[in-house]
């Protein structure tokens, strides 16, 4: 008979020693890991930051070319003054724009119905008031600037008398911008009597910049004389919703330049676009000033601002 194999306890001690050896695995591979890689022998060392002052990202995107600089002057919100031109024949379009809480200017044409008591009424207001002063256009006489107006044929003498009886039509006057002018503001010697006269009485004058080919900012210059030149003109007598899209750019931020001059008209279709659009300037970074302290804020600019929707 054939002696069976003596079957072993599953507690020997085989067993145990593999428990033990298995244990002491598991505990190595844990603390392996739980050892910083750099701490690691042969390992490479944590990688420490970079200095990277200076250096544009990787992944910047490329830097595109944008509207021409205002010089940085006026970092965040976008500076912008409105000046309304042609007031002096409806004292209702007045009395609204009067009602919008904004330091618009208003430039009033000489000898019209309604000049003194227009004039009167914004300075009342607290608003800042022009002479919105006529000169030649090309095309005259079909294109006629009106009474008042200014001609390259005058004399200094005449330029000097008329305009300043349309100074005495227009109380409280600041200051002066062109009324048409394609043709007059291109001569130097009869613009050079306006600033002149103008320098004497301490007003600024604003280009409207009816003409690519105007002298005023160098003539202003050489008189020591305030001045500015429009941006933009915001309507136009042939297209009056033109105002109420290009608003609706301004508030969302298409025209990127900082700071902002520009011209309307007191048509219908302006007003109500300026009633809508000028409460919510400020949430969109847009902030309204006196015309004088834009003004003030560009002398000695540099000229590179765009000559756009000229009307001579």
């Amino acid at each position: 008979m054939k002696r069976g194999k003596k079957r072993r306890s599953p507690g020997g001690p085989g067993t145990t020693w593999s428990l033990i050896l298995l244990v002491a695995g598991i505990t190595g591979l844990i603390a392996l890991l739980l050892i910083p890689e750099g701490g690691r022998r042969g390992g490479t060392p944590a990688p420490q930051p970079q200095d990277t002052a200076g250096k544009a990202p990787v992944s910047a995107a490329p830097e595109r070319a944008g509207p021409a600089s205002d010089g940085g002057r006026h970092a965040g919100a976008k500076r912008v003054a409105i000046l309304i031109d042609d007031i002096g024949y409806d004292p209702e379009a007045l009395r609204r724009l009067l009602a919008i809480e904004a330091p618009l200017a208003f430039s009033v044409l000489p000898h019209t119905p309604h000049a003194r008591s227009s004039a009167e009424a914004a300075h009342r207001a607290g608003r800042e008031v022009l002479l919105h002063l006529p000169m030649e256009p090309h095309g005259f006489p079909d294109r006629d600037p009106g009474r008042g107006a200014l001609f390259s044929s005058m004399t200094a003498q005449e330029i000097r008398r008329t305009l300043l009886e349309d100074l005495k039509s227009v109380p409280h006057a600041r200051g002066v911008n062109n009324h048409m002018g394609s043709k007059f503001m291109e001569e130097r010697a009869p613009v050079r009597v306006v600033f002149g006269l103008l320098r004497e009485r301490g007003l600024y004058f604003v280009d409207s910049l009816t003409t690519e080919a105007s002298v005023a900012r160098e003539l202003a210059s050489e008189a020591s004389l305030r001045f500015a030149q429009r941006d933009r003109f915001i309507d136009d007598a042939e297209d009056r919703s033109r105002a109420a899209v290009y608003l609706a750019e301004l508030l969302h931020a298409r025209d990127t330049r900082g700071e902002l001059l520009l011209i309307a008209h007191p048509y219908p279709e302006t007003i109500s676009a300026l009633e809508d659009a000028i409460p919510r300037f400020p949430a969109a970074g847009i902030r309204l000033v006196r015309l004088s302290d834009l003004v003030a804020a560009r002398q000695n600019p540099p000229d590179d601002r765009p000559n756009r929707n000229q009307t001579p």
